[in-house]
């Protein structure tokens, strides 16, 4: 019987150990889950904790990038309309500069013209002296027949206002039947003149003037101060002709000066061929 209890017991114990083994390490399995199960939630909270910060990151990061584009933008926009203001100032002061060249240059053309007529009327006063003066022999019974022709010579430069009373009187001293020769411009271009505007038309007094030297010449050619004055004087406007050619190429400011003296020069030459025609201004 000792032997049997023994036996039992032994198998008891066993078994008493066995269960309690199996139990433990039921236990521990259900502790290891368990932990298992910790470590998962622990690190699904750390992965989900990590997605929130890189989100949130993200949004920063975005944020961040669009107001750097719109600082960017609101920049290019501030350039580009300061640039137009630019452009704007520019065009602006442009147009006023042409405006301002537009008048000035208006301004000179202006008085270019009223040099012109001012050299032109010189001109006319001269053809009108000299009309004046075939007239007062006209009306002292001084004018013959072998003038007739000297006058008609001197009428085709005369002054076109002065032609009609002129033609009537030379018509009464010939006859119905007398028709004079027509009134043309003056060719400057034959004289060797290509000035324009107050420079043409100082050319064309300084042609008038020549044919009144040869209508000169050939009334008075023979005496020798007469002679001589032509010689002069031929030659004074031959100089004249060249500085009005010179002063073609000279600046505005300076043509016009040149004109001036040229015009004042003219208006001496004048003086002293209606002096030797007897003519007092």
């Amino acid at each position: 019987m000792g032997k049997l209890t023994t036996y039992r017991d032994r198998r008891a114990n066993l078994r008493a150990h066995a269960s309690a083994l199996k139990a433990s390490a039921k236990t521990e399995a259900k502790l290891a889950a368990k932990e298992a199960r910790q470590k998962a939630r622990e690190a699904h909270r750390v992965d989900l904790a990590e997605a929130k910060e890189r989100a949130k990151l993200a949004r920063k990061n975005a944020d961040r990038q669009d107001r750097r584009e719109q600082k960017r933008l609101k920049k290019q926009d501030a350039i580009a309309q300061k640039t137009a203001r630019r452009d704007r100032r520019a065009q602006a002061a442009l147009a006023k500069n042409e405006r301002a060249t537009l008048k000035r240059e208006a301004k000179l053309v202006a008085k270019d013209r009223k040099l012109a007529d001012k050299i032109d009327k010189a001109g006319r006063k001269h053809e009108y002296q000299l009309a004046q003066m075939e007239l007062q022999k006209i009306e002292a019974g001084k004018f013959g027949q072998k003038d007739i022709k000297r006058w008609l010579d001197v009428a085709k430069v005369a002054m076109p206002v002065l032609l009609p009373l002129l033609y009537k009187v030379v018509s009464n001293a010939q006859g119905p039947s007398h028709k004079p020769a027509g009134v043309g411009a003056v060719d400057l271009k034959a004289h060797g003149i290509t000035a324009t505007g107050p420079g043409a038309a100082l050319g064309a007094r300084i042609v008038r003037l020549e044919q009144t030297l040869d209508e000169l010449q050939a009334s008075r050619g023979g005496e020798q101060d007469v002679a001589d004055f032509l010689t002069s004087t031929r030659t004074r406007l031959t100089d004249l002709k060249a500085a009005v050619e010179a002063a073609e190429t000279t600046p505005t400011a300076q043509r016009r000066e040149v004109h001036s003296a040229i015009s004042g020069e003219l208006d001496r030459v004048n003086k002293d061929i209606l002096a030797r025609l007897g003519v007092r201004p």
